[in-house]
């Protein structure tokens, strides 16, 4: 089991632990005659739908920070890498359209999902990421220096 999914399985575990004993307190302070049995089941599903969207909240901003911490270009399709590389040189979504033989509509596409999977919102950022990765290139395939 890897460590993500046992801290949701340990947080899990957790808030069923204290809903139930929140549901044994009721009880003891005869509070359920006053209220029908199934606005108790009621309660406890909203408060699993809670904590399904707030763990879920968290594994995914935990996914998004690994993939910003590795290489963001990795998560590119090879369409998306070739088309951030025309963007990277300036060229307009006609220019790419008629470069690859498809409709200028399939370069947005590609673009906002370009835009999506770096997190940025437009060419210029898009663009800046591109070159950044073509630096950490250059500096890793560098020859080392002599002392």
């Amino acid at each position: 089991m890897t460590k993500p999914l046992l801290k949701i399985s340990i947080g899990i575990g957790l808030i069923t632990a204290v809903v139930i004993l929140l549901y044994e307190f009721t009880n003891l302070l005869l509070v359920y005659h006053y209220f029908k049995y199934e606005y108790y089941l009621a309660g406890i599903a909203i408060a699993a739908l809670v904590t399904g969207v707030i763990l879920t909240n968290r594994y995914h901003q935990q996914q998004t920070a690994d993939l910003t911490n590795s290489n963001p270009l990795e998560i590119l399709t090879a369409k998306e890498l070739h088309i951030l590389e025309l963007i990277a040189s300036g060229k307009s979504n006609k220019e790419i359209a008629s470069a690859n033989y498809i409709e200028i509509s399939t370069v947005k596409t590609h673009i906002n999902n370009m835009f999506f999977k770096l997190n940025v919102k437009n060419r210029k950022d898009a663009a800046k990421i591109y070159h950044q990765y073509l630096e950490n290139q250059k500096s890793t395939l560098s020859p080392p220096a002599r002392i």
